[in-house]
């Protein structure tokens, strides 16, 4: 028992002298009370603390005095940590002391709340016995935290293109988009269209599909890992999913990776499920979504290999025929679907350009990259992978985590059932990077989506081994919640981060990252205050325009330089007004120097400007020189010049 007194002299030992350094440095050294005596004080108090919170946990816990002291000095250890202010490496560190403090606040109280949670497990046991109850949770925190970005950004261009898309099929001007050069399959579209339908033609509407497939993917991956490995890691992987800065940001986006990647998942489930036709059903959906889809093919393969393996003791079918007939089933769903995708590219669309054509030419060809050429195409994505997780700790924890996990699986195969699954991650992991790296696919962030599920789950393996490595027995008890405190702690300033940046749009990933912000400013001038049948000049902003002005009366004209504006303003009826648009990260003076050589000029008439002040765009209206100014009511949200 004195030994334990001592023993906790430690930490009121460190945080007495770290008190006394961190006085020194910021020059409270000669105070009336003596530092030492400080010290002495503050151990004290710590003391205090911990032998009148050990008797109050003995009493919640009906334990022996002693044993809750031992239990409860745990909890104080960090403390012990705070000794790292001393290091050479915090001397110039700003907020150090800080930093230090509160990591080791929050381990402490995480370490107590650990000792109490202990001892109540089997009333924790029995509230994550209710599975729909905790994905509900955690499905409802993901869903909080991406409807909060609904409205944060303006489109990319792509988005605003499939947006267009979208109302045309909704409006019935172009249901089967043949006046179009469509160089995506049609899910995504038509799904626009229904939203568009029910909630009107919004920024809002297009992006809800995508937050809806975004939070299914949190309750996909859920059930799919519950029942690969059990609760524990299909609450940590949805968990860490929900909490996904990558995934927060692309939620509210109207691109068709959200979509393709909910379906792809969804056919993984099914086909883990034992429902193989609906399994090829949604990977058709999914193929038709975004034909990228066609990566999780092998990994879907291997859960229906799995499914046979781990059915083939309760059937009286030979393995091989049970192959062939779930390999059939989960074709013809999935041969169906593309055969409808071929019946709308190539027979109702006949005569405009297929998907397969307009896609292998706007992506450039898809062929594999020159030997010269994949290390720097890897650095690419390398450098695009770094927002996955948004954080390095995590991905230090990935890079060791996975391959001790891998490794451990195989030694230990004949007690480890679930080492098939851990490799086969890893493996499509590893298969998702090497095909985007030898094939030329541009290293767009969006791209990379498919992997963050996948490395969810991975993450909530590796986070859990320590707990099969170890055998917990009753004489080291006190290592599960001590280890549980730790990592949890680990993982919150980890994860919380991240999220939190992203909520902010701290990270370059996601949608329009502020490029086009005040494009809809633009569209609202344009809308009350340019007549019907002006000419709107773009260079950047066509697609834009095609959904936030769409069905407008104006004529849109794409310029590839400043000469054709000039001999088009020369050509158009002279009582036609002529405008055009100027983003703040683009330089208006080359055209103006074309126009005004040829007799015109550039008169800015509208400005619109970011959150923080920044100017976003300028209108400019193309006029004869010395034309005299022509003046409206200017909208909201931009200035009248």
């Amino acid at each position: 028992m004195r030994r334990l007194y001592w023993l906790h002299l430690l930490p009121g030992l460190s945080a007495a002298l770290f008190l006394a350094e961190l006085m020194r440095r910021h020059g409270y050294a000669n105070v009336s009370v003596p530092l030492w005596l400080g010290g002495l004080l503050l151990a004290a108090a710590m003391a205090g603390l911990w032998l009148a919170y050990a008797r109050f946990l003995a009493r919640l816990l009906q334990v022996p005095y002693e044993q809750a002291l031992r239990l409860d000095l745990i909890s104080y250890l960090p403390f012990v940590a705070l000794l790292a202010y001393f290091l050479p490496i915090f001397q110039h560190t700003v907020n150090a002391a800080t930093y230090l403090v509160l990591t080791t606040v929050a381990l402490s109280l995480a370490l107590k709340a650990a000792v109490v949670l202990a001892h109540f497990q089997d009333g924790l046991r029995a509230l994550l016995a209710r599975p729909y109850l905790v994905v509900g949770a955690i499905a409802g925190l993901g869903l909080v935290l991406r409807l909060s970005l609904i409205a944060a950004n303006r489109f990319h261009g792509d988005e605003a293109l499939y947006a267009h898309w979208g109302l045309l099929i909704a409006g019935g001007q172009d249901v089967w988009l043949r006046t179009e050069i469509v160089d995506k399959p049609p899910v995504f579209f038509y799904t626009l269209a229904l939203f568009f339908k029910l909630f009107g033609p919004t920024e809002t509407a297009a992006r809800l599909p995508n937050i809806i497939a975004s939070v299914a993917d949190i309750a996909i991956l859920y059930e799919l890992a519950r029942g690969l490995y059990g609760r524990r890691v299909a609450a940590l992987a949805a968990l860490f999913l929900a909490l996904s800065s990558f995934d927060i940001l692309f939620a509210p986006t109207a691109f068709t990776d959200p979509l393709m990647v909910a379906l792809a998942l969804a056919g993984c489930l099914a086909a883990f499920k034992g429902r193989f036709l609906a399994a090829g059903l949604l990977a058709g959906l999914a193929l038709l979504t975004k034909p990228t889809a066609l990566i999780f093919v092998p990994l879907l393969l291997f859960v229906v290999l799995e499914s046979g393996r781990r059915d083939r003791p309760k059937s009286v079918t030979p393995p091989a025929l049970q192959y062939y007939k779930r390999i059939g089933l989960l074709a013809s769903g999935l041969g169906a679907l593309i055969a409808v995708g071929a019946l709308w590219d190539i027979g109702i669309r006949a005569g405009s350009p297929s998907v397969v054509t307009a896609g292998t030419a706007h992506y450039g060809g898809m062929t594999l990259v020159p030997l010269a050429e994949l290390l720097p195409h890897l650095g690419e994505w390398l450098g695009q992978m770094r927002y996955l997780t948004a954080s390095r700790p995590i991905d230090a924890l990935l890079l060791v985590g996975v391959p001790l996990l891998v490794g451990y699986g195989l030694w230990r195969r004949e007690r480890r059932p679930g080492w098939r699954y851990d490799l086969a991650l890893a493996g499509f992991a590893v298969l998702f990077i090497a095909a985007h790296t030898v094939l030329s696919f541009q290293a767009w962030d969006r791209y990379l989506l498919g992997l963050v599920p996948v490395l969810a789950l991975l993450l909530a393996r590796v986070v859990l081994l320590p707990f099969d490595v170890r055998p917990w027995g009753s004489a080291a008890a006190w290592h599960t919640p001590v280890y549980a405190a730790i990592m949890a702690v680990f993982l919150a300033a980890s994860l919380l981060w991240p999220a939190h940046m992203a909520l902010r749009l701290g990270y370059p990933v996601g949608s329009d990252r502020g490029e086009f912000e005040g494009i809809d400013d633009v569209a609202a001038y344009f809308k009350g205050n340019v007549a019907p049948g002006a000419a709107v000049f773009h260079h950047w902003e066509g697609w834009h325009y095609s959904f936030y002005m769409f069905d407008y009366p104006y004529s849109f004209y794409y310029y590839p330089d400043a000469p054709y504006v000039l001999d088009l303003a020369q050509r158009l009826p002279p009582g036609q007004e002529k405008y055009v648009a100027f983003a703040s990260w683009t330089d208006p003076s080359g055209l103006q120097a074309t126009l005004q050589a040829g007799g015109w000029q550039l008169t800015p008439v509208y400005r619109t400007y970011r959150a923080d002040g920044a100017l976003s765009f300028t209108v400019y209206r193309i006029e004869l020189q010395g034309s005299q100014p022509v003046g409206r009511e200017m909208p909201q949200g931009g200035d009248r010049l």
